[in-house]
């Protein structure tokens, strides 16, 4: 058997346990998660999980990049028949508020144990999420070619766009005040920040 074809067998099963992990991480999560439990609940052995995750840590970045690869197809998606870059910006604020929602014990984890994690994720790797950063720049490009805006530098607006929703989201979650709607507080949150950008 060729490398090459090594390689798909080792990347499909990562993903099928990803896949049967997520729920469990979602649930419980990951910290309070060991190794040989969730070796355990895949009926695999300890050593075959070690094999596809050197470490609890290689699997929790692992699990993150895994998310964020499904949230981007996710939002690609549905946006495919949404033709105005706002649309696209809202569906793209209102998914995130509604995934981070649903993962919220398993992310809370993740940051309570290490405040720093995304970011050691990004600089340690490629950055994961740079399609969906690259996603929200075009639409910032389209958006300025209908009513230009004061910022040229789309990528910047993009990362400066996701930030905000990721404060409003843990601005929530710290003063436990529910999201009123996803589509509602997501059109708030575009025209919040287009307030500052737009000429």
């Amino acid at each position: 058997m060729n490398q090459r074809m090594k390689e798909k067998i080792l990347q499909t099963k990562r993903e099928m346990i990803l896949e049967e992990i997520s729920p469990i991480f979602e649930a419980e999560g990951p910290s309070s998660v060991k190794m040989a439990d969730l070796s355990e609940r895949l009926g695999i052995s300890v050593g075959a999980l070690y094999k596809l995750f050197p470490s609890k840590e290689a699997l929790f970045y692992a699990y993150t990049e895994y998310q964020i690869h499904r949230f981007h197809e996710t939002l690609l998606r549905e946006c495919e028949g949404l033709s105005r870059p706002e649309a696209c910006l809202e569906r793209f604020a209102a998914l995130k508020i509604e995934t981070l929602h649903a993962k919220r014990h398993a992310l809370e984890d993740l940051i309570l144990g290490d405040p720093l994690f995304f970011f050691k994720m990004n600089i340690r790797r490629q950055n994961p999420a740079t399609p969906i950063a690259e996603y929200l720049a075009e639409q910032f490009r389209r958006l300025d070619r209908e009513r230009p805006l004061r910022e040229k530098d789309f990528l910047r607006l993009a990362y400066l766009y996701n930030g905000q929703i990721t404060g409003a989201i843990e601005f929530c979650f710290l003063y436990d005040r529910p999201f009123r709607e996803p589509k509602h507080d997501a059109k708030e949150l575009l025209a919040l920040f287009l307030q500052g950008v737009v000429q």
